[in-house]
């Protein structure tokens, strides 16, 4: 099977990156630019009709959204090393964790990140609301993390590649509250010593041009 990730700048795409690096799987990788209104180049938005990202080609098939894109190599590729099935111990687990990223905690974060880039005022209250409501799913990682090393449990899987994104790479675009949650903090360190995510960084912050 033959992978393209189309790599975006600061976006969602390199957990595609990552997990690849972690199965160690071969792939082929194409770079694309945001403008200053960070919004993405227009040959990247051509590329599928959501226009947005990841987007990757598998096979000929050019599949979208983070879940799906995700999942899909998660299965796919590595024998499913990185994904739980139906049957193991940690399977409700890793389809909670996997589906939270996207579902909750990504679209809390983007609130206030359109929020901020808006100018509506910090003691709005949509944005005291809001905030309220990061918080509060923040707190529930953070406990997560103190009755295990890794999202699922006790091994490494995709869905700890869905959910360091929201604490890494969304940090460049607003302030996300990770050393005020010790375990959350802790969580980032060793998610960013390990060798495939630090091979996913040197690949992914080169400069593309637009």
């Amino acid at each position: 099977m033959s992978v393209t990730i189309f790599q975006l700048d600061r976006s969602r795409s390199e957990r595609a990156v990552w997990l690849m690096e972690e199965l160690e799987c071969p792939y082929d990788i194409r770079f694309y630019a945001r403008l200053e209104t960070l919004s993405a180049e227009p040959a990247y938005k051509a590329l599928h009709p959501l226009g947005s990202s990841p987007v990757i080609e598998a096979d000929g098939h050019r599949i979208a959204e983070s879940g799906a894109v995700m999942d899909y190599l998660a299965t796919t590729q590595g024998n499913g090393a990185l994904r739980a099935d139906a049957g193991d111990a940690d399977y409700a687990d890793y389809l909670f964790w996997f589906h939270f990223a996207e579902s909750s905690l990504m679209p809390a974060l983007v609130t206030e990140i359109m929020a901020e880039r808006a100018g509506i005022a910090q003691d709005h209250p949509s944005r005291i609301a809001g905030r309220a409501h990061a918080a509060r799913l923040l707190t529930l990682v953070d406990d997560r993390l103190t009755h295990a090393p890794y999202m699922a449990g006790d091994r490494f899987t995709a869905a700890d590649i869905m959910m360091t994104f929201p604490f890494t790479t969304t940090r460049l675009f607003m302030s996300v509250d990770v050393e005020g949650h010790p375990n959350i903090a802790a969580y980032v360190g060793r998610m960013a010593a390990r060798p495939a995510y630090r091979r996913m960084r040197a690949i992914v912050d080169r400069v593309p041009t637009a």
